[in-house]
């Protein structure tokens, strides 16, 4: 991890959110000691943009973390057979050395670094009473929500790729090295994995710990949306929960945030409901109600080229993924009268994703999490927990489907069983979140096999079952090499 190393030590010190830089003094320095990063607000405040500035990247959730979870699926079908644009990971012939492996590992433990450095150094300068007349207990409590919160979205999102999900063997299969102080040399770098279950357990203390202290609201649309509040780590527990199959969890956890009866709101907080229109969500300024968190960009500060959804799913672009139409797939589920399938756009033959649509600038926000996801967890688990089909659960589902297709609620009725109701929200799913990176996650959390693909001119792609080595990604070749304690996926 000596790559990471540099990196996370230089620029998350030195480095902060855009043109955040200008608070920091730009001399040489030695060692940890002898920054002043935490001689202002300002300079604390930079500090948090730039945890977030890493998050941000293109590499990680400012786009490609979402396009593995989708092209890795079925929904997809790429243009171009370029393997810089992940066609390694969409026909699962992703080696140890390929691009994207590497790449998303070093910026996920960059981004960790940077938040354990802050953690540090916050704790430290605030104990030794440092930050007397910068900043106040809630603003401490804020910032270490947010810095928390941000490790907790961290590791969870590495346990999607490199690691075989939680329902096999409970956990007890090997995780990812947890890493939870700041790493201040390269002799540091030796670290051995730790368990599925120890670093969903790292997670929840993470979110656990900083729910309390994080804001209720920030009072601007933009900020909850881009910044992490109260109600922002609630909802992100209900996804981890979801793929660790403790539905009660989901249950209790999104009953904070999901009122008893249709509309469905957060009642306290940021006042999460969904989006009276679908397509409205993927606008300027992308920050409805139903946007959780998402990564912004504007037309100086864009994810990068190869990075950006707009890349992915625009029919503009010589190397974007265009919907799989062969049966049982999202497009062939989808009424035709159904805001999703109506905005889509067909362009010689193919059918394109338009959420994603400043292919020129790149300033289309990366959604991470929306208040539907939050929904459909909550319905599925009320069924998993309780082994039958309730009417609230059917009213969650409905508000999120019949949002775009009117005419198609369910009633009870409509489920001969708990697994008709299972098949459905898993379905429904599929559509909502075309190109938000959530395919991959809900096949792996349910143990169930990556379809096979026919590409077409693409090849085919035979179907993965949960017992493949290529079910999950490889461990990084840097990692293996740098890390003598690291073990390679079997």
């Amino acid at each position: 991890m000596r790559n990471i190393f540099k990196i996370t030590i230089v620029f998350a010190l030195l480095l902060t959110a855009g043109c955040s830089t200008k608070y920091l003094d730009p001399v040489p320095q030695t060692s940890l000691s002898d920054l002043s990063v935490f001689d202002t607000k300002d300079r604390i405040v930079a500090q948090v943009n730039g945890m977030y500035d890493y998050m941000n990247s293109g590499a990680f959730m400012g786009g490609r973390f979402q396009v593995y979870g989708d092209v890795r699926a079925d929904n997809f079908i790429p243009k171009s057979s370029n393997l810089v644009t992940n066609f390694a990971s969409w026909n699962h012939t992703e080696v140890s050395s390929t691009n994207e492996v590497q790449n998303c590992w070093g910026q996920i433990y960059a981004t960790i670094n940077c938040v354990n450095v802050f953690l540090d150094g916050l704790k430290t300068n605030w104990d030794e009473g440092k930050l007397d007349g910068i900043i106040t207990q809630d603003e401490l409590d804020q910032y270490r929500s947010e810095g928390l919160t941000i490790r907790a979205i961290c590791y969870f999102s590495l346990l999607q790729l490199y690691c075989k999900p939680y329902n096999q063997g409970n956990g007890a299969n090997p995780g990812v090295p947890l890493r939870i102080k700041a790493m201040k040399s390269s002799e540091e770098n030796d670290l051995a994995r730790s368990t599925v279950a120890e670093v969903y357990t790292q997670i929840l203390n993470d979110l656990n710990e900083a729910e309390p202290l994080a804001i209720e609201d920030y009072g601007d649309p933009v900020m909850n949306t881009t910044r992490v509040h109260r109600n922002t780590i609630i909802a992100f527990k209900t996804r981890v929960y979801l793929n660790m199959q403790d539905w009660a969890k989901v249950v209790s956890e999104s009953a904070k945030i999901v009122s008893s009866s249709a509309p469905f709101t957060a009642t306290s907080g940021v006042a999460f409901a969904l989006n009276p229109s679908f397509t409205g969500i993927f606008e300027p300024p992308y920050a409805t109600s139903e946007s959780i968190l998402s990564m912004p960009f504007t037309t100086t500060s864009t994810p990068g080229t190869q990075n950006g959804l707009p890349h992915y799913y625009s029919y503009l672009s010589s190397e974007s993924y265009f919907l799989n139409t062969n049966p049982g797939l999202a497009y062939a589920a989808m009424d035709a009268t159904d805001a999703r399938k109506t905005s889509l756009l067909l362009s010689d033959g193919k059918y394109f994703l338009t959420k994603f649509s400043d292919y020129t600038t790149l300033t289309d926000y990366a959604p991470v999490m929306r208040y539907a996801e939050v929904l459909l967890n909550r319905a599925e688990a009320i069924v998993r927990a309780g082994g039958a089909v309730t009417q609230e659960a059917v009213d969650l589902l409905n508000a999120v489907r019949t949002r775009s297709f009117p005419t198609g609620g369910y009633t009870v009725a409509s489920f001969a069983s708990a697994s008709d109701f299972y098949t459905a929200i898993l379905q429904e799913r599929s559509i909502e979140f075309l190109g938000e990176g959530i395919r991959t996650m809900d096949l792996q959390r349910l143990n169930l096999p990556f379809p096979a693909k026919d590409g077409g001119a693409m090849g085919t792609v035979l179907e993965i079952p949960p017992t493949s080595i290529g079910y999950i990604w490889p461990i990084p070749a840097n990692e293996l090499s740098l890390n003598k304690l690291m073990t390679p996926n079997q």
